[in-house]
């Protein structure tokens, strides 16, 4: 008696079953991660931004001290910002730091200037 080996037996489908599910899974974590890389960047972009122009407000005369507040409106609701202005040895430079901090202080960015 002669048998044909036309097909697939269980153990074959279940092993080629169990390799898809593995992969479907390291396929879906790698998504979850790249989403949360991209709401990061969007932070630390937005923070850098914001960032910057809270450097361009600076009085002038730039004036030794520090200041600190939350930005206005919805859209960047939970983003504080804290400037210091500090002298330097050099008597007519200041160091100017603005910190925009989100999430509670869970992030930050930091940009110095030298007015």
């Amino acid at each position: 008696m002669l048998r044909s080996n036309k097909g697939f037996t269980l153990l074959e489908v279940m092993i080629a079953l169990a390799i898809l599910s593995l992969s479907l899974i390291a396929l879906l974590s790698l998504r979850n991660s790249s989403i949360r890389l991209v709401e990061h960047s969007d932070r630390i972009t937005t923070a850098t931004l914001l960032a910057k122009a809270k450097m361009e407000d600076l009085p002038r005369p730039v004036q030794v001290g520090e200041s600190e507040g939350e930005f206005e409106g919805e859209t960047y609701k939970g983003y504080k910002w804290k400037r210091v202005v500090s002298p330097t040895p050099f008597v007519f430079i200041k160091e100017v730091v603005v910190v925009v901090k989100w999430d509670e202080g869970r992030g930050d960015v930091r940009l110095v200037a030298y007015e």
